[in-house]
């Protein structure tokens, strides 16, 4: 099948008829049934069996959508960014966060920089930390931001500053203003984030320092702004980086946690990746909060 047959054969399935798919496309209903007819030749099997004039999709027709999705999804994805490099010559950045980022960092490092680069436009992408640097890799990101993120070849990190480990609980915690240590933490019905992600590896690596990593978490919701909800709901205490504690809607009470630990904050690019000025102006309104 040839790049317009998927995209004729994508309409048709998405309208259910040959005349939707003309109008979807803007082209006409018999340049439709004929590149139809076409994919349908190449191919050697039908896509559609006309039912009382209704066009029914074979079990063939239904495994290529499946994949054809993929496929009509990137190239939405390149019209997107075409039409954005057109209407912005100034450029287009592609960011990608952890989640928990988008909700904290991200929203006021992009509200300055729209202040200053308008005319740049923005793409604001949450993954988690293997997820974004392979997206670097492929090329589908520009920038991430990441806490502590494992060496990756191909990848340069620079580290923006550090953000301190802090307790969250509910908002009303009588204890609420005093710092607590892992073992009083652990004394009390707590939620752990796992240890698959850097910061949960590195909470877990300070646990076990002070053998302490056998106590039994009474929850483990391994995305960090579900575990703030559920603190935030009085379910238990979790240790979070005080960005994610302090960019919830819900209230929360932020204890101190002693010794004072902290995690680093990375801006991440492709290697030879960062050569446009609106990237570099993107990382310095990244480094401004850690000033």
């Amino acid at each position: 099948m040839r790049l317009r047959h998927i995209e004729i054969f994508h309409a048709i399935m998405r309208t259910g008829s040959l005349s939707k798919a003309a109008e979807l496309l803007c082209v006409s209903q018999p340049a439709v049934s004929k590149a139809l007819g076409h994919a349908e030749r190449s191919l050697g099997f039908a896509l559609f069996n006309r039912v009382h004039g209704r066009l029914q999709p074979t079990r063939e027709a239904e495994l290529l959508f499946s994949e054809s999705q993929k496929l009509q999804a990137n190239l939405d994805g390149i019209r997107h960014l075409a039409r954005n490099l057109a209407l912005q010559p100034e450029g287009h950045l592609r960011i990608g966060c952890l989640p928990s980022l988008g909700l904290s960092l991200i929203p006021s490092a992009v509200q300055a920089f729209r202040r200053a680069h308008s005319r740049v436009s923005l793409k604001i992408q949450t993954r988690h930390t293997e997820e974004l640097l392979n997206a670097l890799l492929t090329r589908d990101l520009d920038l991430a931001v990441a806490l502590n993120p494992p060496a990756r070849p191909g990848i340069a990190a620079v580290e923006l500053g550090r953000t301190a480990i802090v307790c969250v609980g509910p908002p009303d915690d009588p204890e609420a203003q005093q710092p607590i240590d892992l073992p009083a933490f652990l004394a009390r019905d707590w939620i752990s984030i796992g240890n698959s992600d850097p910061l949960g590896e590195l909470i877990g690596n300070a646990l076990e320092a002070q053998g302490l990593d056998e106590r039994v978490a009474a929850v483990e919701a391994q995305t960090w702004y579900v575990a703030r909800a559920l603190a935030a709901r009085g379910i238990g205490y979790v240790l979070l980086d005080e960005l994610t504690a302090r960019g919830g809607a819900e209230p929360v009470a932020i204890r101190a946690v002693t010794p004072a630990l902290s995690v680093g904050v990375f801006a991440l690019w492709r290697d030879g990746g960062m050569d446009s000025q609106a990237g570099k102006a993107f990382l310095d309104v990244l480094r401004a909060p850690f000033a």
